[in-house]
């Protein structure tokens, strides 16, 4: 009789075990499983782009001073740009359409870059367009908006058409945007492999940084040890 009770204890110790590890293995794997998926919260670039710092993640925004969808986005990616640790890097590439005054903002962009007030009138020239809904549609009225923010209008107007560098900043532009094929803006792309669009995310610009989070840190566990810069 004890040898029996014995056997049957045996029995439900071995029945146990097997419960409660199969019951680990399967929360393991719910524990693992990403909460965005490739086709559905991003996409893979068919071509990914070389980004100059191994090291880092990069971070990309594809946007317009046209678009109101990347006016309303600017503050939140703005305040998320600021809490990014050390080793992810923040960069803003414009679109080059063939829509009104896309391409001129894209060379404004760049020219603003060249002559080192991009970051005083990036806001700026935002709330001008989209605020104060001023048509800044031409060099000429551009010109004028550069003027009355403290910028030389003729050293702005000169850069703007003879620039070299402006001139090659533009066309790197439209190359990137061929590999980016995205459907609109804003869109973020994370370390030259992956496009995040707002539509892929319940037209949310917040899920759209929480992709993007998800995104960095799967390319910060890839990186080669030692290369840390937090």
């Amino acid at each position: 009789m004890l040898k029996l009770f014995e056997d049957r204890f045996r029995f439900f110790k071995v029945i146990t075990f097997a419960l409660v590890f199969s019951t680990t293995a399967v929360f393991a794997i719910f524990a693992n499983a990403s909460p965005y998926e490739e086709g559905t919260h991003y996409v893979l670039l068919e071509v990914p782009i070389q980004t100059p710092d191994s090291s880092v993640v990069e971070v990309t925004e594809y946007f317009s001073y046209g678009c109101p969808h990347c006016y309303r986005f600017e503050p939140l990616v703005s305040r998320w740009k600021q809490s990014l640790s050390g080793d992810v890097v923040f960069n803003r590439s414009p679109a080059v359409w063939s829509v009104t005054g896309y391409e001129l903002y894209a060379r404004t962009y760049y020219t603003a870059k060249a002559l080192g007030v991009l970051e005083k009138l990036h806001l700026p020239l935002f709330s001008a367009i989209h605020s104060e809904r001023r048509s800044l549609v031409d060099l000429q009225s551009m010109t004028e908006f550069m003027a009355e923010n403290g910028v030389d209008p003729e050293k702005f107007a000169k850069t703007f058409n003879d620039s070299f560098g402006v001139k090659a900043m533009y066309q790197q532009a439209i190359a990137r945007q061929q590999i980016y094929r995205s459907s609109g803006v804003p869109a973020l792309i994370i370390n030259g492999k992956y496009r995040i669009e707002a539509a892929m995310v319940d037209n949310s610009n917040a899920n759209m940084l929480k992709v993007a989070d998800f995104l960095i840190e799967r390319e910060r566990r890839l990186k080669p040890v030692g290369t840390d810069n937090e």
